[in-house]
C-alpha cells in the first residue's frame, strides 16, 4: 500500500511539470515546438503578440468616424469669423469641434485653387497641409478628398484643372492624376502626418473630369458610361498612387444621392464592372425637412440603402457629406442626430458619418447648411456626433411651441426663433428682437407656413413670398450690428423695416 501511495505521488509530481495542452494556451507546430498563443482569460496579457495596440491604427479597428469637413475654417478665419463654446468664450474652431465629439476631419484638394470656388484661393495644398497639421495636433484622423479640379467638382460639374487641359491621352491624363495624388500626400507624409483614408473623386455619380476646365466638351475624360472604363482607368491610377505613399490607407468611391438606391446601383454597377478598385462606399446626404415625408426619404432611405450597398458590393459604407438647413430647428436636429446614431447602430458596415462644413454660420459664402448657431458656437444636434446624444428623436419636438395663425414668427437661417411679430389696428406686424450677429440672414413665416423674403437685392427693404432665389431677409444699413431692434413688416405695402430697440 505504502508502494502505491508512493507511486501515485509520483505521477502526480510528473504530470505537475508536464506543459500544459489546453484549448488556447498551446499548439505543436509540425517540428514539435510549442507556439505560444494569447492567453483568453488575460486579455491584457502584455506578452500576446496579437494583443491589438491601441496606438497603432494599422493593427487596430479603427472607431467609428464623428467625421467634420471644415475646409472652410481658414477661409473664414481670414475673414475675421470667430468661434465660440457654449458659455461664450472665443476658441480655435477645430479644438471645438474635437470637445464637440468629432475624431475625424476631412479636407478637400484642389490642384490650382481660383476665386470660382468662393473661397479665395484656399484649398490648395498649402492650404491643406496647413489644416492638416492642427488636426494632426489634435489627434485627428484624416481623409484627404482629391476633386482632381481647381474648384467644385460634383455630379453638375467635373471640370479638369486649367493644367491638364492639354492631356492628349488618357493615359497622359492618368499621369498628371497618379503624379499629382503622389505630390500632396507626399508633402503630408513629409510632414509626417498620417492619412487614414484618401477619396479619389468628389461625388462622382456620372464620372470626373467630364469637360475642359471651362466646361467645353472634350474626348480625354472620365465620364462613367456602360461603354468604356475610362473612369476606372482614372480612378485606379490615383488609387494606386495613394496606396503607394500610404499603404494601409482606405481608398472611398464618393457618390451624391445617399437616399437614391437606383442612382447609387447605376454608378456603382457600372464602375465595379469596369474594375475601379476601392475599400468603402461613400455618399452624400442633404435631407430636405421641409418636403413631405422627407425622414422616409431621405432618413429611413439612406440607412436602408447603406445596409444593401454593402451587402451587394460587399464593401464598408460612410456618409462622406451630410448637412441639413436650420440646424437649430427641430427637424433640423433630428435629421442630423438621427441619421449620425441610426447609422452606427443599425449599419454594421459603416465607418463614419462626416458633417459638411459644420463650422459654418449665418450663411458664410452663402452656405445655410452649416452646423454653428448665429452665434458662433456649436448647435446641440451636433451633440450626436461623439455619442453624447444617444436617443433618436421623435417626430414631434416635445417642447416645441403651438403656431398662432395670427403671428409672424422669425428665425434666424440655422433655425434659431428670433422672434415673435403681432399685428397692430393697421395690419402691421411688428416685434423686438435680439441679434447676436453682425449682418445677421433671418426668415419670416406667418402661421399659416407662408415664408417671406425680400423683393431683390437692390431693394432691400421690400420683400414678396418667398421664392428659391429670395429666401430670406438680413438686418442692413441701420441695424447692420448685433443689437435690439424694433422691426416691422407692412404686408400691404409690401415693405419692412427696422430701428434700435425704444427704451
Amino acid at each position: 500500500m505504502k508502494r502505491l501511495s508512493t507511486l501515485i505521488l509520483s505521477l502526480l509530481l510528473m504530470l505537475a511539470v508536464l506543459p500544459s495542452c489546453g484549448d488556447g494556451d498551446s499548439k505543436s507546430d509540425t517540428q514539435g515546438n510549442n507556439t505560444e498563443q494569447p492567453d483568453p482569460e488575460n486579455p491584457d496579457n502584455p506578452d500576446d503578440p496579437n494583443k491589438p495596440n491601441p496606438d497603432d491604427g494599422k493593427t487596430t479597428e479603427l472607431p467609428f468616424a464623428y467625421g467634420a469637413d471644415p475646409g472652410w475654417v481658414t477661409a473664414m478665419e481670414k475673414q475675421n469669423y470667430k468661434f465660440y463654446d457654449a458659455s461664450g468664450k472665443e476658441r480655435d474652431c477645430l479644438e471645438l469641434l474635437k470637445e464637440t465629439g468629432f475624431n475625424a476631419i476631412r479636407l478637400r484638394v484642389w490642384v490650382n485653387p481660383s476665386s470660382e470656388g468662393g473661397i479665395w484661393g484656399f484649398c490648395g495644398v498649402d492650404d491643406v497641409l496647413a489644416k492638416a497639421k492642427r488636426a494632426k495636433a489634435l489627434g485627428y484622423k484624416i481623409m484627404v478628398d482629391f476633386h482632381y479640379s481647381d474648384t467644385w467638382a460634383d455630379p453638375g460639374k467635373q471640370k479638369k484643372p486649367a493644367a491638364w487641359d492639354d492631356a492628349a491621352s488618357l493615359d497622359a491624363l492618368g499621369d498628371l492624376v497618379a503624379e499629382h495624388t503622389t505630390s500632396v500626400l507626399k508633402t503630408l507624409k513629409d510632414a509626417d502626418i498620417d492619412v487614414t483614408w484618401v477619396q479619389v473623386g468628389n461625388e462622382t455619380r456620372t464620372g470626373m473630369m467630364k469637360t475642359q476646365s471651362d466646361g467645353s466638351e472634350t474626348t480625354i475624360n472620365g465620364a462613367i458610361s456602360e461603354n468604356n472604363s475610362n473612369f476606372s482607368t482614372l480612378f485606379n491610377r490615383g488609387a494606386s498612387a495613394a496606396k503607394e505613399v500610404y499603404p494601409d490607407c482606405k481608398i472611398v468611391f464618393h457618390t451624391d444621392n445617399g437616399w437614391d438606391l437606383g442612382k447609387l446601383n447605376w454608378t456603382l454597377g457600372t464602375v465595379v464592372k469596369s474594375g475601379a478598385n476601392f475599400d468603402i462606399i461613400g455618399v452624400s446626404l442633404y435631407p430636405v425637412t421641409t418636403e413631405n415625408n422627407w425622414y422616409a426619404k431621405y432618413i429611413d432611405g439612406c440607412i436602408s440603402n447603406l445596409n444593401t450597398l454593402a451587402t451587394t458590393y460587399n464593401k464598408d459604407v460612410m456618409i462622406c457629406e451630410i448637412g441639413v438647413s436650420g440646424i437649430a430647428s427641430w427637424n433640423g436636429k433630428r435629421a442630423i442626430a438621427n441619421t449620425v446614431i441610426r447609422a452606427k447602430n443599425e449599419v454594421a458596415r459603416c465607418k463614419g458619418v462626416f458633417y459638411w462644413e459644420p463650422e459654418c454660420y449665418n450663411s458664410f459664402n452663402a452656405y445655410a447648411m452649416g452646423g454653428f448657431l448665429s452665434n458662433g458656437a456649436p448647435s446641440e444636434a451636433l451633440s450626436a456626433f461623439g455619442g453624447s446624444l444617444t436617443e433618436l428623436l421623435p417626430a414631434d419636438d416635445p417642447n416645441g411651441e403651438p403656431i398662432k395663425e395670427e403671428n409672424l414668427y422669425l428665425y434666424t437661417k440655422e433655425g434659431e426663433p428670433l422672434g415673435v411679430c403681432t399685428p397692430d389696428e393697421n395690419g402691421v406686424w411688428r416685434g423686438t428682437v435680439t441679434t447676436t450677429s453682425d449682418y445677421l440672414n433671418f426668415t419670416a413665416v406667418d402661421g399659416k407656413g407662408v415664408k417671406y423674403a425680400v423683393k431683390d437685392w437692390d431693394t432691400w427693404n421690400s420683400f414678396v413670398k418667398a421664392t428659391a432665389t429670395y429666401d430670406h431677409f438680413w438686418f442692413g444699413g441701420d441695424i447692420a450690428k448685433a443689437g435690439t431692434y424694433d422691426v416691422w413688416f407692412d404686408f400691404a405695402n409690401g415693405s419692412w423695416g427696422g430701428s434700435a430697440a425704444s427704451k
